[in-house]
Order: C-alpha cells, then sequence, then structure tokens
C-alpha cells in the first residue's frame, strides 16, 4: 500500500475528520472534507466500495468509511490525473474550463499548485441518476443503488465554500450561453465529454470560449466515433494516455 496515501489517511484523523493533506513535490495539499462530496464518492464510485473496506480493515483505521473512500479516490484518479499532465499544462495559464469536473477534486488539487491565482469555470449537471452512458456498458450497472439521487452542482458548490476556493466557479451544464464571454487557456474533461457524453454536447461552447494558443485534453471512447471527431475539431492532436476504454487527447488549433 502506498506510504503517502496512508500518511493521508493518518492526517485525516489527526484533523478530526475535517481535512487531509498529500505531498506532491515541495507543496504540501490541504483537501477540506465536506459529507456531501465524501457521499458522492462512496455512491458514485460504487465499485470500489469493496477496496475502501479492505483498506479500513487492514490498517485498522477508525477514519470513517465514506471519508476514507474519498482519500482513495484521490489517490486512485487525481493523482494519476495531475502527474499524467504536468508536462502539458503551463504554469502561466490564466484560465481553465473543467467539463464534468465531477466534485471538482483534480481542480482543488491544480489550484493549490499554481503559485499565482487562476478563474476556473467548473460544468456539471444539477442531478445525477445514470451514472454511465457508454454503450459498452451493460443496462443494469448503469443506475446508482437504492435510488440514490447525485447532486452534483449543489455538492461542487459545498465542497469548494469549504475548501475557500473562492476562484472556482460552477456553471450548470444547461447555463453554459449565458457565458460565452468567457475565454479559456485550458479546457480539461476527465472522463466525461467525448467519453460519458458526446462531443457535440460542448463543441460549440469550447470553440466560442478557447484562446487561440489555448489547449483541450480530454479523455474519448474508443467504442464510437469521438476519436474521429476530435480529430477533426483541431490542427494537432497528440495522443497522452490510452487505457481499457478510452484515450487521452490533447488538441491544439482548434479550427
Amino acid at each position: 500500500m502506498n506510504t503517502e496515501f496512508i500518511e493521508s489517511i493518518k492526517s485525516a484523523v489527526v484533523s478530526d475528520e475535517k481535512f487531509f493533506t498529500v505531498n506532491f513535490g515541495s507543496n504540501v495539499i490541504k483537501i477540506f472534507f465536506e459529507e456531501d462530496s465524501c457521499n458522492w464518492v462512496w455512491d458514485y464510485k460504487y465499485q470500489y466500495q469493496q477496496d475502501v473496506l479492505n483498506i479500513k480493515a487492514e490498517l485498522n483505521s477508525g477514519l470513517t468509511t465514506n471519508k476514507l473512500a474519498l482519500i482513495n479516490y484521490f489517490y486512485t484518479f487525481i493523482i494519476k490525473d495531475i502527474t499524467n499532465l504536468n508536462n502539458y499544462i503551463s504554469p502561466k495559464i490564466e484560465s481553465v474550463l473543467d467539463i464534468g469536473a465531477g466534485i471538482g477534486l483534480f481542480d482543488i488539487l491544480l489550484n493549490q499548485l499554481f503559485t499565482h491565482k487562476v478563474a476556473f469555470d467548473l460544468i456539471e449537471v444539477e442531478s445525477l441518476d445514470n451514472i454511465e452512458h457508454v454503450r459498452n456498458n451493460n443496462a443494469d450497472t448503469k443506475k446508482l443503488e437504492n435510488n440514490t439521487q447525485i447532486n452534483p452542482v449543489a455538492t461542487l458548490k459545498k465542497l469548494m465554500t469549504m475548501n475557500n476556493a473562492n476562484n472556482i466557479n460552477i456553471i450548470k451544464n444547461n447555463s453554459i450561453a449565458k457565458h460565452l464571454d468567457r475565454r479559456y487557456d485550458l479546457v480539461l474533461s476527465f472522463r466525461s465529454w467525448g467519453f460519458l457524453y458526446d462531443l457535440n454536447l460542448y463543441e460549440e461552447f469550447v470553440k466560442n470560449t478557447l484562446n487561440s494558443d489555448g489547449i483541450v485534453i480530454t479523455d474519448l471512447s474508443i467504442y464510437d466515433d469521438s476519436i474521429e471527431k476530435f480529430y477533426s475539431l483541431f490542427n494537432e492532436v497528440i495522443l497522452i494516455d490510452e487505457s481499457a476504454n478510452n484515450k487521452r487527447f490533447l488538441g491544439k488549433n482548434m479550427k
């Protein structure tokens, strides 16, 4: 088990479950817990619930299960994402758009790593009861158990407030037309735009708001024509990474 992961769990216990810390290079990142966000991870990432219970038992940890789930999610996804993209994100960018940001843990981490103030916009839906939308999943895996209701926008706002991230703004997915005056240096989407949702959904918004020298990084499904569509949108496309059901691409010079 990762030593830094264990130390983060210990830090949460020491803080009386108020926050956990992460050592990232020379930076010590502090992330405050918010109850709905912890529940979101436990419910939404249900396939990792047994892993969390096993970790809790192995460490004999008294940390509340949903908080342990959030830390596990952070190390399973967020740390890997930021490490993977470290060479592609300029330290000089001033504006970021994250499409399908989930609870925004990546953005909280990135925000703390910048040495200057960066404006973030996070797009999410108000309510989510379908957790998978790609066609390769069985129908019976697509619904949350026990009629669980997840409210991403409300949860995002609570977590940003808890972490004093007042430069991170939340945009409802059905109100993006009100934000066409925005301009972004970096557009991100992890396992969402082009993976869960068709690229057409936010294509025009990105075209209208991406700066001329801006870049787009997104995970694209290998089961449909998302990769082909992405290539058609940019003059320069770079494959960054790939996994079992998606590939991560960077696009420059949008057409």
